[in-house]
């Protein structure tokens, strides 16, 4: 079942692709041309999904996703080309730039634009994600899920502030997906952001208890909620 997805992914990107190539009716070489633009990124959107992963949202929050961006930087500046890492990235730079030439000529490419958001993630253009996914959450008439997957980008490149825009977004997420982990944990930190402790420990901890076991959200929570705990206890300390 996972290739199966696998494929269905590769194909819907390749279709894009080949749609949004100019019609030549009236040379059938151009008309196969055209085709071979479309197969060729079948084979690395089929790769780049693999690294990508499973097209819900990441499990994991900006708190608990420190060092884990640009391998492929990181192994360049060591000259060890011969790292899986940079070939893999190298791969995924290669198929986004063919994605940014299509998005070029049909900038209504929803699927484009998702790959090309998450894809930049993967490397560590982080603005270039945002960027993409801000086009990607319009053009799919503000899907909740990717409200709550732009907004944890958003706030990845600020450095885990909370803005209004990402506020909105996470407020968005919420209302339509009120059980939605990543989106109760991001309402969890703005409150926590607006200096309310105690209704961000007791959001923080029945999310926690609704976390499954081995779920990485599950860290960064337990994290959080022991310092508002200690935050807590400190301003009753006081009183």
């Amino acid at each position: 079942m996972i290739w199966l997805g696998l494929l269905v992914l590769a194909c819907m990107v390749s279709f894009a692709i080949y749609v949004s190539v100019p019609k030549t009716d009236d040379h059938p070489k151009r008309s196969l041309g055209r085709v071979g633009v479309a197969v060729v990124p079948v084979i690395g959107a089929m790769g780049l999904y693999v690294f990508l992963g499973n097209p819900t949202l990441p499990a994991q929050p900006y708190a608990d996703r420190d060092g884990e961006r640009n391998l492929a930087a990181a192994a360049a500046a060591a000259g060890n080309v011969t790292d899986p890492n940079y070939k893999t990235d190298q791969q995924i730079r290669k198929l986004l730039n063919q994605i940014v030439l299509s998005l070029e000529v049909n900038p209504r490419n929803l699927q484009g634009w998702i790959v090309l958001a998450r894809g930049s993630l993967r490397l560590g253009n982080v603005e270039r994600a945002v960027a993409a996914f801000a086009r990607a959450y319009a053009l799919s008439g503000h899907n909740p899920l990717l409200a709550i997957e732009y907004a944890d980008t958003r706030i990845t490149a600020q450095n885990g502030e909370i803005d209004s825009t990402s506020r909105d977004l996470v407020l968005h997420a919420l209302g339509q997906m009120p059980n939605h982990l990543l989106a109760r944990y991001y309402y969890g930190m703005m409150l926590k952001q607006d200096d309310k402790s105690e209704q961000a420990l007791r959001v923080l901890s029945d999310l926690h208890r609704d976390i499954p076991k081995d779920d990485p959200l599950g860290n960064a929570t337990e994290s959080e909620i022991k310092a508002l705990q200690k935050k807590v206890d400190q301003k009753v300390e006081a009183e």
